[in-house]
């Protein structure tokens, strides 16, 4: 058997293959017949070389995977999936973090492209689930943790407020309350509107928050308009709560309103109006679930708080009322005990009454006239 170690050794040395095939440790017998001993051991010494060096490839590529872009897709699928999910759960479950980034459908689909990845992966078969999986867990972990911190730690910095989901309140009317932070301007609480001149729903509550405001402080600069004379409900008369000039030591006023009344349009609102306007509008009506009233931002009341339908004989109807006759009504100096009932007693008292609980939780004391109405307390001492 020829030792090709020496066979290398004596080659290193400048040996020629004569003198190799000669040397008798390399113990090389040639083929009967050949008379030309180191031609024939060169030929086999490069032939052997070539065998093996095949043989190695071969075995290299079994090991190795069918590609170094291949090789990574399941590892970096799992990774993105694993953090994708943590941050989606983050996403779902903390508003804060939802609302920079929402978890349906942006975070969702962070965590399916990575699943999608780990799948090319898996059939491809470049990798083995056993030997990559411990690694990109753990990073996918931190990183989804990180990331959901971050966003967190970013919403903080530009106001989000982080917003619980609503639980019905004892009382009815659809009015709800969330376990949130209170909401305070200027150390009293706030009671935030939104909605638009435009929508009849929006113009036939304007009475009761009118009524509302009225007895927890004093208005300036009350004008009157109608909703979009386009829309169901035509021309409904309303207090134009754009306009309306209001101090008061026991609320802080915030409406926003559409200030274009023949067509819906949207106030321009900052992040923390928006985070409440995203979190808590229903759309329930054909104003797409406006008008929204967040009271200290613990109590809620996602639709109209008066039917428009009262103040028409019909969906197209014009109104009965004018706005003027309405404000009498409300005043109490006119007698009409179904619309007084519907604006005030239905509409008006039950926002008092959430304001009333809101002051309480503010420490601050409501208007005597309004703690002095057993209609109001009555409500607020129901109240969940």
């Amino acid at each position: 058997m020829v030792d090709w170690e020496r066979v290398n050794r004596l080659r290193s040395k400048g040996r020629d293959w004569d003198s190799i095939a000669a040397d008798k440790k390399v113990h090389f017998t040639p083929p009967e017949g050949v008379d030309d001993a180191g031609k024939a051991l060169k030929t086999l010494y490069y032939s052997k070389k070539s065998r093996t060096s095949e043989s190695k490839s071969k075995e290299a590529a079994e090991e190795r995977p069918r590609g170094s872009a291949t090789r990574i897709l399941f590892p970096v699928g799992l990774m993105v999936a694993i953090a994708g999910f943590i941050w989606f759960a983050f996403a779902y479950y903390v508003y804060l973090v939802g609302f920079v980034l929402p978890a349906i459908p942006s975070v969702l689909l962070v965590a399916v492209a990575g699943l999608v990845l780990m799948a090319v992966g898996f059939f491809l078969g470049s990798t083995r689930l056993s030997e990559t999986w411990k690694k990109p867990v753990a990073i996918g972990v931190v990183l989804g943790l990180a990331i959901s911190g971050s966003v967190a730690f970013y919403g903080t910095e530009i106001g989000v407020p982080n917003l619980n989901a609503p639980y019905s309140e004892a009382t009815g009317h659809n009015w709800e309350g969330a376990h949130n932070q209170m909401w305070k301007s200027n150390g009293l609480p706030v009671l935030f509107y939104y909605g638009s001149l435009a929508c009849p729903f929006c113009s036939a509550s304007s009475w009761a928050v009118y009524k509302a405001l009225s007895d927890f402080g004093t208005f300036s600069g009350v004008t009157y308009t109608s909703s979009n004379p386009s829309d169901i409900y035509p021309n409904t008369p309303e207090v134009d709560l754009t306009s309306i000039t209001y101090s008061s030591n026991a609320i802080s006023w915030d409406g926003k309103e559409g200030n274009n009344n023949q067509a819906l349009s949207e106030p321009g609102l900052d992040i923390y109006e928006q985070a409440y306007v995203s979190h808590y509008m229903q759309t329930s009506n054909s104003c797409n679930g406006i008008p929204l009233y967040v009271i200290g931002g613990i109590f809620i009341e996602p639709d109209s708080i008066v039917d428009p339908a009262l103040l028409h004989n019909g969906e197209q109807s014009p109104p009965i009322y004018t706005a003027q006759q309405l404000a009498s009504i409300v005043s109490g100096s006119t007698s009409n005990p179904s619309i007084y009932s519907a604006i005030v007693t239905e509409g008006a008292y039950y926002l008092e009454a959430y304001l009333y609980e809101a002051d309480l939780k503010a420490g601050i004391n409501p208007p005597s006239d309004v703690a002095g109405n057993s209609a109001v307390t009555s409500i607020a001492a129901s109240i969940a």
